[in-house]
């Protein structure tokens, strides 16, 4: 085994925690595992604010202007069915491309009450972006949606949900029915009283914005350019243009950065007796 140097930054170490009593241990543990999680929140809340500001400044094409090594392209144009192919909307029903939905419960939280996901998942299919008569083929399997609220449903436990709504919480596994409880105040007496399910979706004839890369589609059938979209850093499908796009990726971003932050301070408050008893 090779001596470390006695200037190695690892003897330091070593010596600060010799020198930390057994009482201090668990507050320096909980410290270093508050700092590895403000550093995950902090890197995901900067890449979603990193993609916001690549959406805006992607560069605007049109798909006749599309070649197979564009990079970091932006399409808008309506959105179309390739071969009738199309899900199902999770809690309408209707047909649509691609979807995204949530399931909520509205639980006690501490001395207050709050919506908490119990379940969510999102879909899509190849479509194709049409602008001007000319379309450019999307698989948005690896692609970020970031769509507005289509429909939202509050549902007391003590009342039955929509049929269509029914049959989908049938269909998921992870999800149980609601029993029934009592809102007494902020309290909740029994199960939680309220659940909500929302869904936001992009339909056939919807406006679309898609940022991504091209990548050769050699197969492409008469209406559309021989590239598609199907990858990129990043890669989002959007219900809106390009700036109110990356408005909400920043809105996203907040709170696991503020969440990043507060997680860091409290890291280097349970470190602190290895930062000479003090970090303010």
């Amino acid at each position: 085994m090779v001596p470390l140097h006695p200037l190695h930054p690892g003897v330091a170490l070593l010596r600060a925690l010799a020198s930390t009593g057994s009482s201090n241990l668990l507050p320096v543990a909980i410290g270093a595992l508050a700092l590895l999680v403000g550093l995950a929140f902090l890197a995901y809340g900067a890449k979603g604010s990193l993609d916001a500001f690549r959406v805006a400044r992607a560069t605007a094409t049109d798909p006749t202007g599309l070649i197979d090594d564009d990079r970091r392209v932006r399409v808008a144009g309506r959105a179309e069915a390739v071969d009738g192919e199309t899900l199902s909307a999770p809690f309408a029903g209707d047909p649509c491309l691609c979807c995204v939905y949530d399931i909520s419960e509205y639980r006690s939280q501490g001395k207050g009450r709050s919506w908490v996901t119990i379940d969510s998942g999102e879909a899509g299919v190849p479509f194709r972006i049409v602008d001007g008569g000319t379309g450019v083929r999307v698989d948005p399997a690896a692609a970020t949606f970031v769509f507005g609220v289509d429909a939202e449903l509050t549902v007391d436990a003590d009342e039955p949900p929509p049929e269509r709504v029914r049959r989908f919480v049938d269909a998921v596994d992870d999800v149980d029915e609601a029993e029934a409880g009592r809102a007494i105040g902020p309290i909740t007496v029994g199960a939680d009283p309220e659940r909500r399910y929302r869904q936001r979706v992009l339909r056939p004839g919807d406006p679309v914005t898609v940022v991504g890369d091209a990548a050769a589609f050699p197969d492409a059938p008469a209406g559309e350019v021989k590239v598609r979209l199907d990858g990129g850093s990043p890669f989002v499908v959007a219900d809106a243009d390009a700036r109110r796009t990356a408005l909400r990726l920043v809105g996203r971003s907040a709170v696991p950065l503020v969440m990043g932050a507060v997680a860091l301070a409290v890291g280097l408050l349970g470190l602190s007796p290895l930062l000479g008893g003090g970090v303010w």
